[in-house]
């Protein structure tokens, strides 16, 4: 039978009774996440009054993302992944709750990084049980609406974030351990999918070959590996370039005025939020009319978006064009993200999906922590703007060189048999 052309539609989606409880779930998860990240921070400054010392807790964080992700999509893709995302929710509301009780800043490390082992192991049995709950034909729906629940919340979040901290005080943190703990109590109540994988015994042996396998499938693999080339040029760009955006706005379109330095923040703040409302708005539209945007149109408008945004700090662009490109970009990044999403759920197995994401996601910290830790050290060699500019030359050199060696991103249709390695 000949399937039919007409796109499915968001309606279709929420009839889903499981993805909306998953989306249930990280509604809660995610606004818990938000507010952790800025009252930790604010929590240790007050304590320790110490700038370094929360960009340790920030890294602390972080870590887990590339020492525990990979080993994270094993599990994924062995055991229950309801279980895994559930224990993960528990162990974040358990690690957090005692956080008011503490004046120490040695146990906040620990505790922080627990956050991240949690948000690790949580990521990628999600990521993978997604396309498995909707089906592939209402995927980019359906991840078009987490990704709009995500980039709500990581602007609300924050700005709802202080001014509970202010109100609250220390107790903010029961507060996000009661996130977390309705999102465990909602996914306990939701059917989630496990990969269909035959169980062998664990050993340090068949972790390292689940890594392997899941590893070499994605670099076998022609669309996966553009796919992380991709990432690679973006990630680098991106981590060169945004952390940069404040600086210029402070030291070159303010000269570094003290007086200014409120409204360079607000400016900052302004910029931050139109760039999210256009990557929602991305996210809508590109779910709404995927085949009439198409993948591979996406991905090269977002993409390049991205090296055109980067460029105009090059000059003393008033900050209402700056906002203009900075919601153009985001609306076609926000297209070419869940083009990429889509290829990826499509592409990789479920029986490795979880080891594929979540060796994705230590892939991209990897490049992105690498390349925050140099940005500022580059900006004082060549300065803010050059390095912007740099980051630009970066993404459009190598969009460009994927463009002519892809035919514009022109993938296959047939399917692409990649062999396994034995994972045990």
């Amino acid at each position: 039978m000949v399937e039919s052309e007409t796109e499915s539609s968001y309606k279709d989606v929420f009839k889903n009774k499981n993805f909306v409880k998953l989306l249930s779930g990280q509604f809660f998860s995610n606004f818990g996440d938000a507010v952790f990240r800025i009252a930790i921070v604010l929590y240790v400054y007050s304590l320790t009054g110490s700038a370094a010392q929360m960009t340790l807790i920030l890294a602390a964080q972080t870590l887990p993302w590339i020492l525990i992700g990979p080993i994270s999509g094993v599990f994924a893709d062995r055991f229950s992944r309801k279980t895994i995302m559930v224990s993960s929710d528990m162990l974040r509301a358990a690690a957090i709750v005692a956080i008011p009780f503490l004046q120490s800043f040695y146990p906040l490390i620990i505790i922080a990084f627990l956050d991240g082992v949690g948000s690790a192991s949580f990521a990628a049995p999600r990521s993978a049980a997604i396309p498995e709950i909707v089906g592939l034909k209402l995927y980019v729906k359906a991840i078009s609406i987490s990704q709009l629940i995500f980039q709500i919340l990581a602007v609300v979040g924050p700005l709802a974030a202080a001014p509970i901290y202010a109100f609250f005080g220390a107790p903010t943190f029961w507060i996000t351990s009661g996130c977390y703990t309705l999102s465990a109590i909602i996914l306990l109540k939701t059917l989630i999918p496990s990969a269909g994988r035959e169980k062998a015994p664990l050993t340090v042996k068949t972790v390292y070959g689940d890594i392997k396998e899941g590893l070499v499938y994605l670099i076998k693999h022609p669309i996966i590996r553009t796919l992380l080339v991709l990432f690679a040029i973006t990630v680098i760009g991106f981590s060169f370039a945004s952390p940069l955006i404040y600086p210029w706005i402070y030291e070159i379109r303010h000269a570094g005025n003290a007086l200014l330095e409120q409204t360079a923040q607000l400016e900052f703040g302004i910029i931050g939020a139109i760039t999210a409302f256009g990557t929602v708005g991305g996210n809508l539209l590109f779910g709404k009319f995927e085949k009439r945007i198409g993948r591979s149109r996406a991905i090269i408008l977002g993409t390049g978006s991205a090296a055109v945004y980067f460029l105009i700090f090059q000059f003393k662009t008033p900050i209402y064009v700056i906002g203009a490109f900075a919601l153009v970009m985001g609306l076609l990044n926000g297209m070419a993200g869940l083009s990429i999403n889509a290829y990826f759920a499509e592409e990789v197995p479920n029986e490795i999906r979880g080891r594929a994401y979540s060796a994705t996601n230590a892939y991209i910290q990897i490049f992105s922590v690498s390349c925050l830790s140099i940005s500022g050290i580059t900006s004082e060699w060549i300065g803010i703007a050059n390095t912007m500019s740099m980051a630009s030359a970066i993404i459009l050199i190598g969009l460009v060189i994927l463009v002519i060696k892809t035919k514009s991103f022109s993938f296959s249709k047939q399917p692409i048999a990649v062999a396994h390695p034995a994972g045990d």
